[in-house]
């Protein structure tokens, strides 16, 4: 009785899990073109050179294009791997 109990809460709590997961994808591929007053880019590395990782510039690039678009009003750029020198990212 117990085994078939907890047999039945874990399969529930996979559902639960797998629904939710799946809810949080397909609603973070949608683009529902409203205008929000602040785009958040996550941080990343900044190469030594002082260039930018190919993911921080494709982060970057696309929040110009919202901000172009008058989709955002600005961006906000969080950390990332900066070498102690630099200490920003180049513009």
């Amino acid at each position: 009785m117990i085994k078939k109990f907890l047999k039945y809460i874990l399969i529930t709590a996979i559902l639960w899990y797998t629904i939710h997961v799946l809810y949080i994808v397909i609603n973070g591929f949608s683009n529902t073109k409203q205008n929000a007053d602040l785009a958040v880019v996550l941080g990343n590395k900044v190469n030594e050179d002082g260039t930018l990782s190919p993911r921080l510039k494709a982060r970057l690039d696309e929040s110009i294009e919202l901000f172009k678009k008058k989709q955002i009003k600005q961006i906000l750029v969080s950390g990332g791997l900066v070498r102690k020198d630099i200490g920003k990212a180049p513009r």
